[in-house]
């Protein structure tokens, strides 16, 4: 019976050129921050501006625009499934029947049925 090739480990490296190396080369990658060329940013800056490139990252020409308040989130309501059984014309009644409303999930058709139940709609 073949395990399809789960569980196996990489061929180790073996230093005969045969084999994979399970990391990479990264010898000769610098890790410091890079240093641009004012003159060669300016002129980057030049060119995108012809191409008719907008920067509207914040702080180089104009303050950054005020902080806005912090909006306090709702805490999640629990969530639970369904699985509903019945007869297929039914069923796919509810689902046209969703689609044509607009909804984007069946609990906001039941939610829309609710309200008309309960006379809030």
């Amino acid at each position: 019976m073949s395990g399809y090739g789960f569980g196996k480990k990489p061929a180790k490296d073996d230093g005969a050129g045969e084999g994979k190396s399970d990391r990479l080369d990264l010898t000769g990658i610098e890790r410091k921050p890079v240093v641009v060329d004012p003159a060669r940013e300016e002129a980057a800056l030049a060119r995108g501006a012809a191409l008719g490139f907008v920067d509207r990252s914040p702080g180089r020409d104009e303050p950054a625009p005020p902080s806005t308040t912090r909006r306090r989130r709702r805490p999640a309501q629990p969530q639970a499934s369904v699985f509903i059984k019945g007869p297929q014309d039914t069923l796919d009644w509810f689902v046209e029947y969703t689609n044509q409303r607009g909804h984007r999930s069946y609990w906001e058709a039941l939610e829309e049925f609710r309200a008309m139940v309960e006379g809030k709609g």
